[in-house]
């Protein structure tokens, strides 16, 4: 099937201007979570509910359901790929490489490798399209689907959180052709012979603090809002961040029907979207020898049961992406900004006979300005890129690789500030020189139907796929197909732009006074 992300760039552009318990079996207990008057058991809580077949729906024949749905389950690696399941349940035995496993609305996926040990089988998945499951069907919300009472799941230990890890991955060398390696050997031959843990049991409402990619990540959602602060320390670099998407009792609404293995309708609306906010600081103490450039998924899955569509397990999920960027040139350079956004209009996409749609997002307005908050001590020029994406995902499976409607609204903020030198040694005695300094915000939206998943987490996807002798994933899978749509609004500063008589000065080199200022 043709595969295609329908996004906008999360380029950003800056200009410059003068002037971030173990999991040990379901269990029969309860969990003290209630969905739809509902309290789930242990089981469920962990995993989520099993789906349930119906009259009105029709599966794809590859697929299996396993009885029991989370009580089957024993177990879950964090990255969410490895499935530990009671190899008496039914539906276990059929679960060889090329099916489609659904267990539960977390775990379902194509299955790549099926190793028994004992009275457990090891399932690892790879993820699948909404299409590969339902082929005939047609579901929608009753009303608003507030994502409130939220419960928290972490992938925290997940290879895709440790960068060197992730490198090894992409260069790792793939099994002789022809050959499934069993569970037991390929994690022997994960990337830096790291041990693969299991997923910690969710909690409800959000955590406190994570850890990836060297980042310290305090996230929140959802009252009144998603986003995260961040922490970077490496004794080099330092690096201290907040962002927020502001939103008021947000909600969606949803329309997913399906016939004949292809999507006919696809609509998602999230509303209570109000406004952004945003903080960033940053230091080095090396300046130009190291810049420090991260891309990485906050391991913290959002999630709200839906409950039971049709027999279809739905969640309501928010996850976070960011991109962090830095350019410094000179030690013990810092720079620093805030500011805060208005935005307005129902956030979401539409399908329907053969027409795609989205929401315009109404701004952003200015409150608080970036550019008049730019403050720095430094004798060269410092900036950073802060790119911070939030999705919104309503479909069955876990993390980013849940099937169904995705939407993402990605915030770019670049901010940069000229040497302090010209305040203090200005050109012409008596006078005071200009300040020089930049700033850019940009708002884009990505969407699509179906699964998507940042590079680093595809890479290390597809180092486990090459184990078992499976067919690489693109960062997306996606049906219908459309020629790519961008939807972006942006407010950036006035700029001037410099001359670069230097050719190792970074491209965003600043405008500076009596330095070739156009």
């Amino acid at each position: 099937m043709a595969r295609r992300w329908l996004a906008a760039s999360l380029a950003v552009v800056m200009l410059a201007g003068c002037g971030i318990g173990d999991a040990k079996g379901g269990g029969d207990g309860d969990s003290g979570y209630r969905v739809g008057g509902h309290e789930l058991t242990e089981g469920e809580f962990r995993y989520g509910l099993a789906p349930q077949r119906h009259k009105d729906v029709t599966l794809q024949p590859d697929v299996v359901l396993v009885e029991g749905g989370a009580e089957a389950v024993r177990s879950v690696t964090a990255d969410g790929l490895t499935w530990t399941i009671d190899a008496n349940a039914k539906g276990a035995a059929d679960l060889v490489p090329g099916k489609v496993m659904f267990a539960t609305a977390r775990g379902v996926g194509r299955v790549v490798d099926a190793q028994r040990s004992g009275d457990t089988v090891a399932v690892t998945i790879a993820p699948v399209e909404f299409t590969e499951v339902v082929r005939d069907g047609t579901f929608a919300s009753d009303g608003a689907v507030p994502l409130d009472n939220i419960l928290s799941y972490s992938s925290e230990g997940a290879l895709w959180t440790d960068p060197q890890a992730a490198t090894e991955a992409g260069a790792a060398e793939p099994s002789p052709a022809g050959r499934s390696l069993p569970v037991g050997r390929a994690l022997r031959r994960a990337p830096a012979d790291r041990e693969r843990v299991e997923m910690p049991r969710p909690v409800a409402g959000a955590p406190k603090t994570t850890k990836t990619n060297g980042f310290e990540v305090t996230p929140t959602c959802c009252a009144n809002g998603v986003g995260a602060d961040l922490r970077y320390d490496d004794n080099e670099i330092r690096i201290q961040a907040s962002v927020k998407l502001i939103m008021k009792s947000p909600s969606a609404r949803f329309h997913l029907a399906v016939s004949g293995g292809k999507i006919t309708i696809a609509e998602l609306q999230v509303y209570g979207g109000g406004g952004i906010k945003i903080d960033v600081s940053a230091a080095s103490a090396i300046g130009h020898l190291r810049q420090l450039d991260r891309t990485f998924t906050i391991p913290i899955d959002f999630s709200v049961p839906v409950g039971l569509i049709l027999g279809i397990p739905f969640t309501l999920s928010a996850n976070q992406e960011v991109l962090v960027k830095t350019a410094f040139s000179a030690k013990d350079g810092n720079v620093r900004a805030s500011g805060e956004y208005a935005i307005g209009g129902t956030l979401g996409f539409g399908y329907r006979d053969g027409n795609w749609g989205v929401h315009k997002v109404d701004g952003p307005h200015i409150k608080s300005s970036l550019l008049e908050s730019v403050r720095g001590v430094s004798v060269g020029a410092n900036g950073i890129v802060l790119d911070f994406k939030t999705n919104f995902r309503l479909g069955i499976g876990a993390l980013g690789f849940s099937a169904g409607l995705n939407f993402g609204l990605v915030v770019s903020t670049g901010v940069a500030r000229g040497s302090a030198l010209s305040q203090f040694f200005p050109l012409v005695p008596g006078e005071r020189s200009l300040d020089c300094k930049g700033a850019s915000l940009t708002v884009d939206t990505t969407y699509n139907v179906g699964y998507s998943i940042p590079a680093i987490v595809q890479k290390v996807v597809n180092f486990f796929l090459r184990v078992f002798n499976a067919k690489p994933i693109a960062r997306s899978g996606e049906s219908p197909t459309r020629r790519p749509a961008r939807t972006s609004s942006a407010g950036r500063s006035t700029s001037r732009r410099a001359a670069r008589p230097d050719p190792t000065a970074p491209a965003w080199y600043m405008c500076m006074p009596g330095h070739g200022c156009a």
